[in-house]
Formats: C-alpha cells, sequence, structure tokens
C-alpha cells in the first residue's frame, strides 16, 4: 500500500456533521427529529431538533456536504 493509498482512504467521501444542541428551556441535549432538504438547487438541509425532556423543537438550516 502506497502513501496516495492510505490518503485516498483516510480522506475518503465526507459525511454529514451536525453539531450538537442544547435545550434552551431547560439545558437537555436535543435529538435529532428530521433531516430534509430546503431547497432543491441550493446544498441546503433544514434540521429539526427536539428535546425529550421539554418536547420543544428548533429548526436550523445548514450547509450540506457532499
Amino acid at each position: 500500500m502506497s502513501l496516495q493509498d492510505g490518503l485516498r482512504i483516510s480522506r475518503g467521501k465526507p459525511r454529514a456533521f451536525y453539531m450538537p444542541v442544547t435545550c434552551l428551556r431547560c439545558d437537555a441535549p436535543m435529538k435529532i427529529k428530521t433531516i430534509t432538504p430546503r431547497m432543491t438547487f441550493a446544498p441546503l438541509d433544514a434540521v429539526v431538533y427536539a428535546c425529550p425532556a421539554c418536547k420543544i423543537e428548533i429548526e436550523q438550516i445548514v450547509l450540506r456536504v457532499d
């Protein structure tokens, strides 16, 4: 295995990465409820987070990594 093969394996296809979100009301960690494409022509996703403790939901628009 050459150095280039190792770099190709380690770089691979980028994976989606979403930052952890804490609830504004109760400081509990929120969980991802849904991820939907925001627009067809732009690489944007709408990520909806839901708090398991107080049931509040927050939507964030994020840039999709393809």
